[in-house]
């Protein structure tokens, strides 16, 4: 798939500049320092051809950031965390990396963003799994969520597997250990075979603080079909997802009122990129479920997006739903990492 998305994004798409860049303060652990990387950033809108245009489906932009940094870590950003109170982003890089930063606003809009870290996952016996090349030493990490005093959850592919961090999203970069996510033998040969690029993308807490929710991106036997699991404390359950007209699923939230929001993306010569959200209501998670989602908005071309790979909830101030979703550069020149903010009109 990602060479795909590479391939397709050479015919459609060109550079752009950023401003220039400022370093950010530093930040210590026990290990050791963990200084911040240069970060720079400027202010895109939600349409390249009508920038006054604020409204998508059930969407209302709040104002959308595309990232760069002289450090080359930065990108390949897969999945998002944002603090309860919006101050901070967390997200993991199919280099196998933690990528963390402080938001910033300005009357409700996400304006900038600061305190840019970056830190390496680590394997079983305290290795960096951090790399570039074709192998990715396995850690092609694609998925992210935190089980209240548990841990960080990260879902991997290549080698398919969930690992729980003992950390938080304020000391995610203190070099913790993981630990394999307990699941029965079955799920873990079902997870097996899943294809190579096509494992666990989106990933969730429910809102018992107990509960995840996974969604393969691909059916191993075809089709747009895709198996997915309920992972609770005491038992797992299947259900299915329908990803239809090419898009597939790429993350998973949880909304504050307890049903999950599907982020999906589709690049095809034919029909260019394209990003889709939908709802899946809580009540429709039961075990043997065939689940379609309602659509919330569907985001292409004039629409200003890239291969976008995390989507995240939280409460604003005023009660409102606000969403974020994030892109997946593939540490590919011509494409972006953009970070966008909605408003969730029901």
């Amino acid at each position: 798939m990602k060479q795909l998305v590479v391939a397709l994004l050479m015919l459609i798409t060109g550079l752009a500049l950023a401003p220039a860049e400022a370093s950010s303060p530093i930040k210590t652990s026990p290990e050791g320092a963990a200084t911040t990387s240069p970060v720079s950033f400027e202010a895109i809108p939600l349409n390249l051809e009508d920038r006054s245009k604020t409204r998508v489906g059930k969407l209302t932009y709040l104002g959308g950031l595309k990232i760069k940094s002289s450090d080359p870590r930065l990108g390949g950003l897969s999945s998002l965390i944002i603090s309860e109170d919006g101050s901070q982003m967390l997200t993991v890089s199919d280099c196998g990396l933690w990528v963390g930063a402080s938001l910033d606003y300005t009357n409700g809009q996400l304006t900038g963003l600061h305190n840019l870290v970056i830190s390496p996952l680590l394997g079983l016996k305290g290795e960096s799994l951090y790399s570039c090349d074709t192998a990715k030493h396995n850690g092609d990490a694609e998925s992210l969520t935190e089980l209240p005093g548990i841990g960080l959850v990260v879902g991997f592919e290549g080698w398919h597997r969930l690992w729980v961090y003992g950390a938080t999203m304020n000391d995610y970069m203190m070099h913790k250990l993981p630990h394999p996510l307990p699941l029965p033998v079955t799920i873990m040969d079902e997870l097996a075979t899943l294809p190579n690029n096509g494992g666990i993308e989106s990933l969730t807490t429910l809102k018992d603080g107990r509960t995840l929710v996974a969604i393969s991106e691909d059916n191993p036997k075809g089709g747009d079909i895709v198996p997915a699991w309920i992972i609770g404390e005491t038992q797992i359950s299947r259900f299915s997802y329908v990803a239809s007209e090419g898009f597939r699923a790429s993350d998973l939230t949880t909304l504050p009122d307890g049903d999950l929001m599907v982020l999906e993306r589709r690049l095809t010569l034919m029909q260019g990129l394209g990003a889709r959200l939908k709802r899946i209501r809580k009540e429709d998670l039961r075990d043997g479920k065939i689940v379609y989602g309602e659509e919330v908005a569907t985001l292409s071309y004039p629409y200003n997006i890239d291969n976008m790979e995390g989507i995240a909830a939280r409460t604003g101030p005023d009660g409102k739903t606000l969403i974020y979703i994030v892109s997946d550069d593939n540490y590919f020149p011509l494409q972006r990492t953009i970070l966008m903010m909605f408003r969730l009109e029901d």
